[in-house]
C-alpha cells in the first residue's frame, strides 16, 4: 500500500522544455523528506504556446510552488501578480510561490551562488573577480559579487555590447568598486583572485573545450585562488581540470544547483535550512548524482 501522499500533501513542480532530465525532482523530494514536509514535486513539460495556460492552470489547481527553467525564466514574468526586487533586477524568475493574489516570482540563482561561496569558504569582499560570459547566469553572479563588495569586477565577453549591458546592471546596484569590460585576448593582462565561468563552454558539444583555450597560460592561473564553473555536466570541465592542475581550488556548478533549489524550498515553506544541513544534503545528492551518471550524462 502506498500512503505517502494524501489530501494534505502539497504539490510543487518545475516547468520547462525540455524537462525530462531535470535533477530538480530528486533534489526537492529529497529535501522535503529530510525536512519532514508532506510534499511532492513533479516535472511538467510545457510548450512555448502554453506557458500562460500552464501558470493559470497550476494556480487554479493549488500547486503551491513552481521552479521555472529554460526557456521560460523571462516569459513567465508576464503572468505573475508580483516579482521580488532582486528578480526584477536580474530580469529573470526561476521560483514561483502561491499567494492569494497569484504567484509571486523570485530568483534563487543569486542565493544559490552565495551559499555555494559561503559553504566553500570563498570570500568575495575586497577580491578581484573575473567573470567569463555575460548571459543569464552571469547576471546573478555579477550582482552577488557586487553586493558582497568585490574590490574589482572584470567582465570578459566576446560581444562588448552585451558585456556593457551587464556592467550597467551591476552599477545600478550601487556598486562602488572598479568594474571593467575586456575581451578574451586581454585576460592575460589582468589579475584575478576569483575566476568564474558563466558560459556554456565546457558542456554539450563544447565539453572538450574551455573558454580559456588559447588565451592564458599557467602563469595567469597560478595567481588565481578559486575557479568556479556554473557547469556540472560534466562533473569536472576542462576549465576546472586545468585550474586544479595549476593549484587553484575549484567548485563546479552542482553546488549552485543544489543551493538555489534549497533557497526555493525555504521560500515556499518559510523556513530556514542551516548551512550544516544544506551541506549534508549537497553531499548526499552529489554522491547519488555521481553514482548514477558519473557526472557525464
Amino acid at each position: 500500500m502506498v500512503d505517502i501522499y494524501n489530501g494534505h500533501t502539497d504539490v510543487y513542480g518545475i516547468i520547462g522544455n525540455p524537462i525530462e532530465h531535470s535533477f530538480s525532482p530528486i533534489l526537492q523530494n529529497t529535501v522535503a523528506s529530510a525536512m519532514s514536509e508532506n510534499a511532492s514535486y513533479l516535472p511538467f513539460r510545457v510548450d512555448n504556446d502554453n506557458v500562460e495556460a500552464a501558470i493559470k492552470g497550476a494556480y487554479a489547481l493549488g500547486i503551491r510552488g513552481l521552479n521555472i527553467t529554460v526557456p521560460y525564466k523571462k516569459t513567465v514574468m508576464n503572468y505573475l501578480c508580483d516579482i521580488d526586487d532582486t528578480a526584477k533586477m536580474i530580469g529573470a524568475v526561476n521560483t514561483l510561490k502561491w499567494t492569494e493574489n497569484g504567484y509571486v516570482g523570485y530568483n534563487t540563482d543569486i542565493l544559490g551562488f552565495g551559499k555555494s561561496c559561503d559553504i566553500n569558504g570563498i570570500r568575495i569582499k575586497d577580491k578581484k573577480v573575473m567573470l567569463l560570459g555575460a548571459g543569464g547566469a552571469a547576471n546573478a553572479v555579477s550582482i552577488l559579487t557586487a553586493n558582497r563588495d568585490a574590490e574589482k569586477i572584470i567582465i570578459v565577453n566576446r560581444t562588448k555590447e552585451k558585456a556593457e549591458k551587464l556592467k550597467k546592471l551591476v552599477l545600478s546596484t550601487g556598486y562602488s568598486g572598479e568594474i571593467k569590460v575586456i575581451g578574451y585576448s586581454d585576460i592575460k593582462n589582468n589579475a584575478a583572485d576569483i575566476l568564474i565561468n558563466a558560459t556554456s563552454v565546457g558542456m554539450g558539444k563544447d565539453r572538450d573545450n574551455s573558454p580559456l583555450d588559447g588565451y592564458v597560460d599557467t602563469d595567469f592561473l597560478n595567481n588565481v585562488s578559486y575557479c568556479i564553473d556554473v557547469i556540472y555536466i560534466p562533473w569536472e570541465t576542462k576549465f576546472l581540470r586545468y585550474a586544479k592542475e595549476c593549484g587553484c581550488k575549484t567548485v563546479n556548478g552542482f553546488d549552485m544547483l543544489i543551493f538555489q533549489g534549497i533557497a526555493s524550498f525555504e521560500i515556499w515553506h518559510e523556513r530556514h535550512i542551516e548551512n550544516s544541513t544544506a551541506k549534508e544534503l549537497r553531499d548526499s545528492l552529489a554522491k547519488y548524482f555521481i553514482e548514477v551518471s558519473g557526472g557525464q550524462c
